[in-house]
């Protein structure tokens, strides 16, 4: 079954930015269709995890073809991912809120002695187990009982035996027999359930919703932390794989203000812990700090603990309690703490001098992360002064790179080697047909320039057929540029002629500048925009100039 709440989240972290989870909706914390306006007003926008539908509050937001609000397919196809299929939400809706097949609480005898010795090996008490209604079956397995409001829901089994001994002992069975005849031999499980029963937390009615909820990964974890004295304590109900759970008791969930994951530290439950702080919000979530080392008996085993249970056994009531007493705020994507940032001077952050006294004296060059923009009417001087930005990275050691929409690579070599050249080395030939007098750099001025920055100017190939939108294909390009080269100033020139005419402009700038900036930020690189007119948003960390105003062009 697809969840459609994996879909909104899959979707947040592509296109949302900083967002939270607040009573089973996606908050980003600007609008991603109007990026809180021009006063970036903030957690305007909000998307169900459950039913997709979303809207902004923002009486001037555009939205999606005009609408503010609107379903989740709407939202997949404006930022070009494929839809949900909601064609089959009421199957879904079915198949959560089905009858399901309760267990019969008369099967479930009584612990047998071997069970109990079975978990004394693992520090567990009788009297943990009595709490949570430990019982056997007719076979004298554990039988794990999951209660909700006293009615018995859900039901799992398990040898009682180390699991270890299980495989052996089943390995040297199988060892003394033919592969026809072990092929007939019942292979043990670990744990299993029953077919149909609603799968719910483990430990469901023995909680207070006014104390933090811990959570862990299996149920001898859940009563390893009991028996440390962590009493609120549940457990999922099948590992890591199944997360239908959260659904199942999505309500029940939402009455705690904090939740402790505490998952296994291998790569299965890093990842469950990952996903339920997305799904259960990063604002409530908890995690423990690193486990400890598995030392047990005496042994050094040079890896850390797996488990609840095994920090358990390792370091008693005591540690195991400890480490969650000590469980920190689970880190919220986009979030610092100001206090632990470390200082750097401004005066030392790395800059690319544009070589104009007083441009350079206003702005102070063009610092990393950053982005400027060169707007103006045209032949006002925004390529010109770009070209003199790129040859004054070059000539400080820098590698740049750049796109024109408007040169082709022949164009683009004369239009920089123009402003590379002295004055009194450029000599002037006239078209015969129109009688311009057109300026020239000779041919060995030509070949001394293309040495020196032979490694240094990247040109984006216009000529290339790339699959996605010219806008993509330049980030994705100027990335590897970045990556590979080591490139750390970018002229885009013009924006206009990046953007698709379908969209509308201000959207389509929005949207475009967001990745730049995203860019810039990611390399610690300067990106030159070149627009005709001034850009109608704002971008943080954005310098703007006016070659006619500066007086620069």
């Amino acid at each position: 079954m697809e969840s459609i709440a994996n879909k909104v989240i899959e979707l947040a972290d592509k296109h949302f930015g900083e967002y939270r989870i607040v009573n089973g909706e996606v908050i980003p914390k600007y609008c991603p269709l109007c990026g809180g306006g021009d006063h970036r007003d903030t957690n305007t926008f909000a998307v169900g995890m459950w039913n997709g539908a979303f809207n902004c509050k923002r009486g001037n937001c555009q939205g999606i073809n005009g609408k503010r609000e609107g379903n989740f397919k709407q939202l997949c196809n404006y930022f070009g991912e494929a839809a949900f299929e909601f064609s089959s939400l009421p199957k879904i809706i079915k198949e959560v809120k089905k009858t399901y097949v309760r267990p019969d609480p008369s099967k479930i005898n009584l612990m047998t002695d071997e069970i109990v010795n079975y978990f004394a090996r693992r520090g567990i008490s009788k009297s943990t187990l009595d709490e949570f209604k430990i019982g056997s079956d007719s076979f004298g397995n554990i039988v794990f009982p999951f209660y909700r409001n006293g009615e018995l829901i859900f039901i799992k089994k398990r040898i009682p035996k180390m699991w270890s001994e299980v495989q052996k002992e089943y390995n040297e069975k199988i060892s003394k027999m033919s592969k026809e005849e072990a092929s007939k031999v019942w292979k043990p499980q670990k744990e299993w359930r029953e077919n149909d029963t609603e799968a719910i937390l483990f430990g469901m009615d023995n909680v207070s919703f006014n104390k933090p909820l811990v959570i862990c990964e299996g149920q001898i974890d859940a009563l390893s932390l009991y028996e440390a004295g962590v009493y609120n304590v549940v457990s999922v109900p099948s590992g890591t794989e199944d997360m239908n759970w959260v659904e199942l008791c999505w309500d029940w969930l939402s009455g705690f203000n904090q939740i402790i994951l505490f998952g296994d530290s291998d790569a299965a439950g890093v990842d469950m812990v990952t996903t339920l702080i997305k799904r259960l919000g990063e604002d409530r979530c908890l995690v423990p700090k690193e486990y400890p080392e598995l030392i047990l008996n005496g042994t050094d085993y040079n890896r850390i603990c797996k488990d609840a249970n095994e920090i358990l056994r390792c370091y008693g009531p005591e540690g195991l309690k400890s480490l969650v007493d000590a469980c920190e705020p689970a880190p919220i994507k986009g979030i610092l703490d100001v206090s632990a940032i470390q200082y750097v001077d401004p005066a030392t952050v790395p800059k690319i001098l544009t070589n104009i006294n007083m441009l350079d004296g206003m702005i102070g060059g063009l610092e990393e992360a950053g982005v400027t923009i060169l707007s103006g009417r045209r032949g006002e001087g925004k390529s010109t002064i770009s070209s003199t930005f790129l040859l004054a990275a070059i000539e400080q050691g820098y590698k740049c790179c750049a796109y024109s929409g408007e040169l082709n690579a022949n164009r683009f070599q004369d239009w920089i080697l123009l402003p590379a050249t002295e004055n009194r080395y450029v000599t002037y030939v006239t078209d015969p047909r129109s009688g311009k007098r057109i300026p020239k750099v000779p041919e060995d001025i030509q070949e001394r320039i293309k040495k020196w920055m032979s490694g240094k100017l990247y040109l984006f190939d216009n000529g290339c057929v790339f699959e996605e939108d010219p806008a993509t294909a330049v980030i994705k390009c100027f990335e590897m540029c970045a990556r590979r080269y080591g490139c750390k100033l970018f002229l885009i020139d013009n924006l206009m002629m990046l953007l698709t005419t379908s969209d509308e402009e201000n959207k389509a700038q929005a949207r475009f500048m967001a990745k730049v900036k995203a860019f810039a930020s990611k390399f610690k690189v300067h990106v030159l925009v070149v627009n005709r007119r001034p850009l109608q948003m704002v971008t943080s960390g954005t310098n703007s100039v006016n070659p006619e105003i500066r007086g620069v062009a």
